[in-house]
């Protein structure tokens, strides 16, 4: 296959009898050793106008290659209805064995990367032209020659990474010129070229390198190197080693498991994985694309550097919110002057991760839009994809996901077709049905049947299983003949599309009037649901029905909805084929639109109870279960600014904010903004609420001027309204202008958030206020003023009970003390990390955390120290918040320099010191006088030049570089 196709033995090649031998052998060798059907064969052969005789010509033809080959007992070339099939090891096929000595190579590269340059180079010498030779871009081969041609790509880049550590750097010189000049935009290549060149002693040569691929990105698509090649580009800058890849190695596959029916395809899948950056597996719903891309994940997560990430789209009703869903996975939010998608890039561009995006053809466009920047800008990313159709994008490589094996006609005995993968996820499915149920010599006939009717679809075949219950086998069977038109030996996804929604159709068709109505109105779930919920939307929606519960149950029953248990009961959700033939159902059924507005309604009220409920006791679950269903809220807030529905859509985002900044879910804001904009919010009683959670958005972000000018105008809006404060428009100018430098105005906010804290009774808002006030009262110097109101924080928070308030009394105590009783405060400020901890407050656990590593550093223990500050810095990272990222550079910049990391603190404290944060609050009066005098020792032993230098650089630096500045230097230190 690597070259031209053909079949050879120690004497060589072998003569293969004609054209269309040779074409018939290319066929199954690109499918082996899945079957090809003999209409395939004919089409490869004849296209749209086989001759009425192409049947036995095709005979003619297969016995002849069958001579050619020496495959006398037809062992090789076997018979598998409805076609045929290559049945050969991967010892006899040269793109396996290439495949299995990549792996092996990488393998040993660490320990022995003599060996591994050998057994690459003993690879690659397998190759005599592209793959497939004039074959490769017929529709049957074009998958697997892209494959191998990528793979050997990689294969070479990594034959260039073994020559670099093993000093052969004229070799690479070579290589990589020839790679980038006919890929100029694989990353990893030029990172090798400037790399040999440097290491060659051609350091201009390098550097015009490196600029030359710097100008091909920015002329040609305005883009900048990533962080890995820029690390590159600098060591040939300083004429320093530097490292040797530009970007992340191909991950490599742990050992297969059994799936029923797809053991071969699961291998050969991950080697597509390997060497291919988009993989998507396509095929009509209920296929099995989702399980399949499970098991990869399961295989490939233990071997790669930072793991696996699953995105389920399934949930997302509106392509806009494609990327909100991605950046949730990833824990990523946008930030000032950038996008959410380019948060997202930037988190992947460092990694190396197998992104799943399952579920895509509602969001195709918007999922390939993502997937291009993606592919273009994060080298380490293998994108797995499921989707009934593809994405569209370059490089991406398609497998269509088929059906499971069925029996064959001729197979009469019980143990031949007891064989078949399809019969055995039908043989387990009617179990769960009928607790015993076994498959008889009088029943296997007839579940050969239907497994054939309806072509192997596992869902297909789960829906039907539940049957039994009801009825016998050969009586399912014959419903089947009679409800279903099924074609068999079609070719394509169309006529499998049309039998599953048969399947689905017809049991739909079985449910009685009440449960067809309460399953179309369960559509409208973007996610998982709780039966209280489904209770609700049914009773306001289309079916009105007065016993949900049963219904649902019985739905559980036939297999229309699933149950999923966990710890605090059920849940349940519809299979995204399922759910979309309800939404359809539903439009028939409620053509008003009563399901959704109920849909929208329930998680109204969810949101309110749930956001009251984060003032109290039951915070962590309330917490976790409103996160749980971010999807159906987002969902809500989307189809409540879609209809114009104002009320709905600020009471969404009023409720939910306190959640999403616990636990830095910046999405929020950009619904607060389109709810803020809607007719009719201007004059709303809680627009102000509102434009006070914009305002918070931009204060995270850095945009301070925008910040405290959003948040004076809800002041200003809820003083024309004439409607009470909710305190968050005080929080964010106390915030802000503290930030600014505006000491005394700030103060003045704070105190006005108290007096609206107290005014309105809320134990959990007066808790939050108290601890702002306290701790920067201790931070303007006056500890005891702290300690004083840490004290009323303390009663109010036991009052109250809820973890986020303990926190903030155990925080503000902490940093009262913290100059008096070090010991004392760390205990305290660890506390808080843990309480936020536990209710997922995550930001308050961060800033804690800050506090409490400052004072781990400040007793010695440095390296402790940094292993908590990485947590805290990604945390802001991923999170999109700036102003409190700062806070911690800052510290962390202390703890480098007590490390001997001189030039990294100097760079942080330019980039803190440009970012407004030098002597931003919380900072106790001792840590601002230590921090001064760490700058002064780090300049006394750079000295005064050098430190400038730094200083100017540091300020210099993006937001996202200083990032990547401070995660490298504490790597260094560990």
């Amino acid at each position: 296959m690597l070259g031209a196709v053909e079949v050879a033995d120690d004497g060589g090649p072998r003569p293969l009898g004609g054209p269309a031998q040779r074409l018939l052998l290319a066929v199954l060798v690109a499918q082996r050793p899945s079957v090809v059907s003999t209409d395939a064969l004919a089409e490869a052969l004849w296209g749209d106008a086989p001759p009425a005789t192409a049947r036995a010509t095709l005979q003619t033809h297969l016995s002849k290659l069958r001579r050619a080959i020496g495959d006398d007992d037809a062992t090789v070339v076997v018979r598998r209805p409805p076609g045929y099939a290559l049945a050969v090891g991967p010892e006899v096929v040269d793109a396996d064995r290439f495949a299995a000595a990549v792996a092996a190579a990488r393998e040993a590269q660490a320990e022995d990367p003599r060996s591994a340059a050998g057994t690459l180079d003993g690879a690659l010498d397998l190759w005599r032209g592209p793959a497939f030779a004039e074959f490769a871009d017929a529709p049957w081969a074009r998958v697997e020659a892209v494959r191998l041609d990528e793979l050997r790509l990689l294969a070479v880049e990594d034959r260039d990474a073994t020559r670099l550590a093993l000093g052969e750097h004229a070799l690479v010189v070579a290589s990589a010129e020839g790679i980038v000049a006919e890929h100029p935009l694989r990353e990893r290549s030029w990172g090798h070229l400037v790399t040999a060149l440097h290491r060659s002693g051609r350091q201009a040569e390098a550097l015009r390198t490196a600029h030359a691929f710097r100008r091909h990105l920015g002329d040609e698509l305005g883009l900048e190197p990533s962080a890995a090649f820029v690390a590159v580009e600098r060591a040939a800058v300083a004429d320093a080693p530097g490292p040797i890849e530009s970007g992340p190695a191909p991950p490599s596959w742990g050992a297969a498991t059994t799936i029923v029916g797809r053991a071969d395809e699961l291998e050969r899948l991950a080697a597509a994985l390997d060497g291919t950056r988009v993989l998507t597996l396509t095929g009509t719903g209920g296929v099995g694309k989702s399980t399949v891309a499970a098991e990869l994940v399961r295989r490939a997560a233990g071997e790669l550097v930072d793991g696996a990430r699953v995105v389920e789209l399934a949930a997302v009703v509106d392509g806009s919110a494609v990327v909100a869903a991605v950046a949730h996975v990833l824990d990523v939010e946008r930030r000032a002057e950038r996008s959410l998608v380019d948060a997202v890039v930037e988190a992947l561009a460092s990694q190396q991760v197998v992104l799943v995006l399952d579920s895509c053809e509602h969001v195709l466009a918007d999922v390939g839009d993502l997937v291009r920047r993606i592919v273009r800008w994060c080298p380490g990313i293998r994108v797995l994809a499921t989707s009934r159709e593809p994405l569209g994008v370059p490089g991406e490589m398609v497998w269509p996901v088929g059906p499971l094996a069925v029996p064959a006609r001729t197979d009469r005995s019980t143990a031949a077709i007891a064989a078949s993968p399809a019969v055995q996820v039908f043989v387990a499915r009617a179990a769960d049905a009928v607790p015993g149920f076994v498959l008889t010599d009088g029943d296997a006939p007839a579940v050969a049947e239907v497994c054939r009717r309806l072509d192997g679809v596992p869902l297909a075949l789960e829906l039907a299983a539940a049957r039994m219950s009801a009825m016998a086998p050969a009586q399912l069977a014959e419903r089947l003949g009679e409800r279903f038109a099924l074609l068999d030996g079609g070719r394509g996804r169309e006529p499998r599309h049309r039998s599953l929604r048969d399947v689905v159709r017809w049991s739909y068709d079985l449910l009685d009037g009440p449960e067809r109505a309460v399953f179309a109105d369960l559509s409208v779930f973007a996610g998982a649901f709780e039966l209280d919920a489904a209770e609700q939307v049914c009773a306001a929606g289309g079916s009105g029905s007065p016993n949900v519960a049963g219904t649902v149950a019985d739905l559980v029953d036939k297999s229309l909805v699933v149950a999923e248990r966990f710890e605090a009961g059920v849940r349940y959700r519809l299979l995204d084929t399922l759910r979309q033939f309800g939404a359809e159902r539903l439009g028939e059924l409620d053509p008003t639109g009563r399901a959704r507005r109920a849909h929208i309604a329930t998680f109204v009220g969810r949101a309110e109870r749930g956001g009251a409920a984060l003032d109290g006791p039951d915070e962590s679950a309330w917490s976790a279960r409103l996160d749980g269903e971010l999807g159906d809220l987002r969902a809500a807030v989307l189809a409540a600014v879609a209809a114009g529905d104002a009320d709905s859509a600020l009471r969404l985002t009023a409720a939910t904010s306190e959640l999403a900044f616990r636990r830095i879910r910046y999405e929020l804001v950009d619904w607060a903004e389109a709810a803020s904009a809607l007719d009719g919010a201007a004059e709303h009683p809680l627009q102000p609420t509102v434009l006070a959670v914009v305002a918070y958005g931009a204060f995270v972000r850095g945009e301070l001027d925008r910040a405290v000018a959003t948040a004076e105008r809800a002041v200003e809006r809820g003083q024309h309204l004439g409607v009470p404060s909710c305190g968050l428009p005080e929080r964010v100018l106390g915030n802000a202008l503290i930030y600014r430098g505006e000491q005394d105005q700030a103060l003045a906010w704070m105190d006005r958030m108290v007096e609206v804290a107290r005014a309105a009774d809320r134990p959990g808002r007066l808790a939050h206020a108290l601890y702002m006030r306290s701790v920067a009262q201790t931070s303007v110097g006056d500890p005891a003023g702290g300690a004083a109101l840490a004290a009323e924080l303390t009663s109010v928070a036991q009052a109250c009970a809820s973890p986020t308030a303990l926190a903030h009394a155990a925080y503000a105590r902490g940093l009262a003390v913290a100059e008096t009783d070090p010991d004392r405060a760390l205990e305290d400020l660890v506390a808080a990390a843990d309480l936020a901890g536990s209710a997922g407050n995550r930001w308050l656990r961060a800033f804690a955390q800050t506090e409490a590593l400052w004072l781990r550093a400040r007793r010695g223990e440095s390296a402790a120290a940094l292993a908590g500050y990485r947590e805290v810095v990604e945390t802001w990272a991923r999170g999109g918040d700036w102003a409190n990222q700062w806070l911690s550079l800052r510290q962390l910049a202390g703890v480098l320099a007590g490390a001997g990391l001189d030039e990294e603190a100097a760079l942080l404290f330019g980039a803190v010191d440009a970012a407004g944060a030098a002597a931003a609050l919380p900072l106790a009066p001792s840590d601002a006088d230590e921090l001064g005098q760490v700058v002064a020792e780090v300049a006394g032993r750079l000295g005064q030049a050098a430190m400038a230098e730094a200083l100017r650089r540091g300020a210099a630096l993006r937001d996202d570089a200083a990032v990547a500045t401070a995660l490298a230097a504490i790597d260094r230190v560990a």
